[in-house]
């Protein structure tokens, strides 16, 4: 089952990935997803994180200096704190 917010009715999931090259840039891949209530009720979270990996592994396969990150909103009115899925490692320090 789908972690759902506590207040309200949502039955609708609209999971938003994207990557950036850094701070001052974003919306270089804007990919969106939507889950009508069929998939919100039959989905769980690993099942939407896997999804998520999914895109972001494509991303980085190409980009791997990119930052690739999720926002979750549901039926557009309650926004999950956006989460990073992949940051690139730290250039070596000489």
């Amino acid at each position: 089952m789908l972690t759902k917010p506590t207040e309200g009715m949502f039955n609708r999931l609209t999971l938003k990935i994207n990557a950036s090259s850094g701070e001052d840039s974003s919306d270089l891949f804007p990919v969106s997803l939507s889950f009508d209530p069929f998939a919100v009720d039959n989905l769980n979270d690993e099942d939407i994180d896997a999804i998520a990996a999914v895109v972001a592994a494509r991303i980085t396969a190409d980009h791997p200096e990119y930052t690739v990150f999720q926002t979750r909103s549901w039926t557009g009115v309650h926004n999950d704190p956006q989460q990073n899925l992949y940051t690139p490692p730290a250039p070596p320090t000489e």
